[in-house]
């Protein structure tokens, strides 16, 4: 029978995790709670030396394997932060570790692993790592690390929450991820039963919604990509389950737009690389998830292991929403100084060109060429005015 987390476990994992692990801070995001009109203090959790939550549950659960047990080793299945945790916390405790990761795992969370002195082995899913990183511990006899379904797991990440009551004085309600559960049933069940008024809203994606739903949706090879890759679980864990319908007052599903929203604005308005996962939390206040009595929300940051391709791929699709990059075609006759006529223009209207392509092939007059440019504007008013300019010299100029 699963039972939830008491507090007493709780605390006990406190003083098992004190000499190792520092306390995450937590700060009022002023100009974040001026934009969506509540009093927003964000619960870093991905200040720790990994980049994430994950840190606490991984760190119980080895100090609680007797010594017999961790000359052995460990051996775990994770698309990455649970990994970073399994993996540089078994380096320091002198504790050989396998970590077996989907062949999509971001990048940046592979190369740390093997810093940290971890095998690596790879599988094509992380369904298929897990049954393969299971069966490696029973035919090894080395210790499977499970990624959040295990009550240490749990008792380890409710940790934060104690944290957290410490730390705020005054919060009426919290907003966290939730992937398999661990970190969400942890911190839920120790803040319920320490401040049962306070609104817990859980935050999965919309990838992992859509799958839970149908899991025949997404075929092989034909899988769609999350930028919340920490939070696409499959499934809520046993242990997990029961404890979240318990604790956790509402769950709700965060579109892939939402998310790459709050990341930037994390980026933007705290100077804080985040994570897809990380941002979930923010991405659901930012849609109107939380009661309107909910006016003091404490919201979970809980990882910043982004890779930074995706990053600027982020950054690059905000500025152009925003206005502040414009694509135009241009139409022009092909003969020799025109592109230096159009680039006189953009100059004088103070834009930046940043990419020229040509189309001769397919140009929509015989004998012109059509030109791409993609230039950093202030703003729409800039850009509608640099398009305004080019068109009165004679350049039939179209925004695409």
């Amino acid at each position: 029978m699963v039972t939830s987390p008491t507090l007493a476990e709780i605390e006990a994992a406190k003083e098992r995790l004190a000499p190792h692990l520092p306390v995450t801070p937590v700060s009022h995001a002023v100009s974040i709670s001026e934009a969506l009109g509540k009093h927003i203090t964000i619960k870093w959790d991905s200040k720790l030396r990994t980049g994430s939550f994950k840190e606490r549950g991984a760190l119980n659960f080895l100090l609680s394997l007797e010594p017999a047990v961790r000359e052995r080793g460990v051996c775990t299945a994770s698309a990455g932060n649970h990994a970073l945790g399994v993996s540089y916390h078994s380096q320091r405790l002198g504790i050989p570790c396998e970590i077996v990761v989907p062949n999509n795992a971001p990048l940046v969370k592979i190369e740390r692993c093997k810093k940290f002195g971890a095998k690596i082995s790879y599988q094509n899913s992380l369904s298929e790592a897990m049954v393969y990183a299971q069966n490696l511990a029973r035919e090894s006899s080395i210790t499977y690390v499970p990624p959040f379904d295990h009550e240490r797991i749990v008792q380890g990440h409710g940790v934060a929450a104690l944290e957290v009551l410490q730390q705020v004085s005054d919060f009426d309600s919290i907003v966290i991820p939730i992937g398999g559960g661990g970190y969400a049933a942890g911190v839920a069940a120790t803040l319920k039963q320490k401040r049962p008024d306070i609104f817990v809203l859980g935050v999965i994606s919309e990838w992992a919604q859509r799958i839970r739903q149908n899991p025949d949706i997404y075929k092989p090879g034909f899988v769609p990509m999350t930028i919340a890759d920490g939070i696409a679980v499959k499934q809520i864990g046993s242990v997990t389950g029961p404890i979240l319908d318990r604790y956790v007052d509402k769950i709700v599903a965060a579109p892939e737009t939402s998310i790459a929203h709050a990341i930037i604005m994390l980026l933007e308005h705290e100077r804080a690389v985040v994570e897809g996962a990380g941002a979930a939390g923010l991405a659901a206040v930012i849609d109107g998830h939380l009661p309107d009595r909910c006016k003091r929300p404490v919201v979970f940051v809980c990882g910043s292991n982004i890779d930074m391709n995706l990053l600027s791929r982020l950054i690059e699709q905000d500025m152009g929403e925003r206005g502040r990059l414009l694509r135009v075609n241009i139409s022009l006759p092909d003969r020799p100084g025109m592109l230096h006529q159009i680039t006189g223009i953009i100059a004088e209207q103070g834009a930046n060109v940043l990419q020229v392509a040509h189309d001769r092939f397919y140009a929509r007059l015989p004998g012109y060429v059509d030109i791409t440019v993609v230039m950093e504007v202030r703003d729409r008013s800039h850009g509608n005015q640099v398009i305004k300019h080019l068109n009165e010299a004679g350049l039939p100029t179209q925004a695409i």
